[in-house]
């Protein structure tokens, strides 16, 4: 069709299309009482803006339509007219509106395909950026003028490839996106999907500016309080997380960031959980033949991150946690140093989550050995001493513990007394619920099942929690909590073996129970324990031989 017309229309459309091009209104009024009637005036000339401008695009959609690349020589008069009024509007583009802009793009597309050279295409190129670096345009505008950029870096991505000459207007554009991003913040999510969308498109194809630029955005996109990542909605944020896979450096500010962005909620667990994968595949334990990134992450940086999300909390929110007492918020026990900071049931769920991808993470080191006495540096030098654990933080290290522990493992003496005072103070909580709890009953599972598999694993530890309690130093009100911990411990299948080595101690407690009850009337609980372990010790005779030894 476009053929047929250039035929039959080009030399028609040449003498009166482009003779006068770019055609323009004046428009003069005359009236006896100018200043009744100005509003009028106003109007009429806006009005007749308007409609020149659509004529002008009117006829620059027909006559590029009717140019070809075949065709440039013999139409590079009246094309060099339209570029140069292409040109131009776009500068002082201001005031368009979406349909204007639409159309302009649409004619320079067209320029651009025609005359494919650089010479021609940067110039139109910058004129729109000219457009697009102007504050306060509308929505649909914006809009518009990256979808613009996007389809044109696309096809120079394309172009690239068999000829290395990139737009240097498109490459400033291109590094501009992230600190747009950064900006925007929360205040157009559908516009920073966008930007999301074409900075994923250039970091998925390696484009060097826009790396360097994201790289240096980072730590403002990844600010855990008020970085584009936890402001903007679940999918938006998925995209982000994914971006981290593409920077070509994860220093220790960042990882930090990405850290608490885990552990403070403001994405799912299970968003948080693939950001732990991602990073885990960027680390030198991924397993590759060959690192793509040369020190794009240190390994110390790297179990930094791992550590700091298992934990939970920054060392800032644990100082501020040891000024707490008493209840709700607490659960103390006299027989253990440790006091646990109660979580609420949603941010223990979150950790808890969290948690569980960063065991996998570290159970996949090929140095279990060596992972686990970092692990116990990072606990000693860290948690050891703290008065204020929250019930999270504790029921996460015994969880690592069980996961990464093996026979080639040394735990220290300070690692073994604080385990054995996480697990009573946790097995005291549990067992001191109130029915009518409903959000700390759902911790129950969770807690018991990691303070069970730690004594299991680990004689010395259950050794150590049964040598701290001394029922002397407690109140009366806690010996029913102590004698049904000991009967659930007897109990337990797991920990069967262990307790017939620890008989003698079991024993002692419960005759130091005893005597403290002695002369009162004899309460179930007391007649419980008595019962539980008489058939305990019918089913265990004593075995001869010196089984304490390997304590």
């Amino acid at each position: 069709q476009e053929l047929w017309l250039r035929m039959n229309y080009l030399v028609d459309f040449k003498h009166h299309f482009m003779r006068h091009f770019p055609y323009s209104v004046q428009e003069t009024v005359k009236h006896k009482k100018k200043e009744s009637f100005k509003g009028h005036k106003n109007c009429m000339t806006s009005s007749n803006n308007v409609d020149h401008l659509l004529l002008n695009l009117t006829l620059c959609d027909i006559m590029v339509s009717l140019a070809s690349t075949s065709t440039l020589q013999t139409d590079s008069g009246w094309l060099d007219m339209i570029r140069k009024f292409v040109t131009d509007t776009l500068q002082d583009g201001s005031k368009l509106n979406s349909k204007q802009v639409n159309r302009l793009l649409g004619v320079t597309w067209r320029l651009m395909q025609i005359q494919q050279n650089k010479v021609a295409t940067e110039p139109l190129i910058k004129a729109v950026y000219t457009l697009y670096q102007q504050r306060n345009l509308l929505f649909p505008v914006r809009t518009l003028l990256l979808k613009f950029f996007s389809r044109v870096y696309q096809k120079e991505d394309l172009r690239s490839q068999r000829i290395r000459s990139r737009s240097k207007v498109l490459s400033r554009w291109l590094a501009g996106l992230p600190q747009q991003l950064a900006l925007l913040g929360l205040r157009n999510p559908e516009l920073s999907n966008q930007l999301i969308d074409i900075i994923h498109s250039a970091a998925s194809r390696s484009n060097k500016e826009l790396l360097q630029s994201l790289q240096a955005t980072a730590a403002r996109i990844y600010d855990p309080l008020e970085g584009t990542l936890v402001l903007l909605p679940a999918e938006a944020q998925r995209r982000l997380v994914q971006l981290v896979y593409f920077l070509p450096c994860l220093p220790a500010s960042l990882l930090a960031c990405l850290s608490r962005c885990c552990i403070m909620g403001r994405m799912s667990s299970d968003l948080a959980a693939t950001l732990i994968g991602i990073l885990h595949m960027r680390s030198s334990f991924a397993g590759w033949k060959c690192q793509v990134q040369e020190n794009s992450m240190n390994d110390v940086d790297y179990f930094s991150f791992l550590f700091s999300t298992l934990i939970g909390f920054s060392r800032e929110e644990l100082a501020s946690l040891q000024g707490i007492r008493g209840k709700p918020h607490i659960s103390q026990t006299q027989l253990s140093p440790i006091r646990l900071y109660l979580t609420d049931l949603d941010q223990f769920l979150h950790h808890w989550a969290v948690t569980e991808m960063v065991c996998h993470s570290l159970s996949t080191i090929p140095s279990q050995s060596q992972c686990f006495d970092i692990l116990q540096t990072g606990i000693c030098k860290y948690l050891v001493g703290l008065v204020v654990i929250p019930d999270s933080t504790a029921g996460s290290v015994l969880c690592a513990i069980n996961k990464l522990l093996d026979q080639a493992c040394i735990i220290s003496e300070n690692l073994h007394k604080f385990l054995a005072s996480c697990c009573y103070s946790l097995l005291y909580f549990l067992l001191t619920l109130d029915k009518e709890d409903a959000e700390h009953l759902q911790k129950r599972d969770m807690l018991w099942g990691s303070c069970i598999s730690a004594l299991a694993l680990l004689p010395r530890l259950l050794r150590l929690m049964l040598q701290s309690l001394q029922v002397s130093r407690i109140c009366r009100e806690e010996l029913p909590v102590v004698a049904q911990l000991l009967r659930l411990l007897m109990q337990h299948g797991q920990l069967r073996s262990h307790m017939i080595t620890n008989e003698f101690l079991v024993q002692q407690i419960i005759k130091d129970i005893m005597t403290l009850k002695s002369g009162e009337v004899q309460e179930q609980w007391l007649t419980d324990l008595h019962y539980c372990f008489n058939i305990y010790l019918a089913s265990h005779p004593q075995t001869p031989g010196p089984m304490n030894a390997v304590y």
